[in-house]
């Protein structure tokens, strides 16, 4: 028999794991922002798994590049929103 190729998410978890030093070496704040990442990165796991990469962590950061992009498109549109409504009210 050959061998299991590990899933997605499997490797993703062997992925952040051989962060630990690094994460650790963070302080409080900045390691809840790259536990965010990283769970950015889990969130999008499906669909980096559809990507077949050979380089697990550059589906790990499409996730997260992904992830911060959504934010900031959804960002812009509420400041126009913003400004918008306050335009409209002078």
């Amino acid at each position: 028999m050959g061998r299991t190729v590990p899933s997605f998410r499997m490797a993703l978890e062997q992925e952040v794991a051989s962060w630990a030093l690094y994460r650790r070496s963070l302080g409080a704040d900045s390691r809840d922002a790259l536990d965010r990442m990283f769970n950015n990165a889990r969130i999008y796991c499906s669909a980096s798994s559809n990507a077949v990469r050979p380089v697990k962590f550059e589906g790990m950061f499409m996730g997260m590049a992904f992830d911060h992009a959504a934010r900031l498109a959804r960002l812009g549109r509420e400041i126009e929103e913003l400004r918008l409504s306050i335009y409209d009210r002078e």
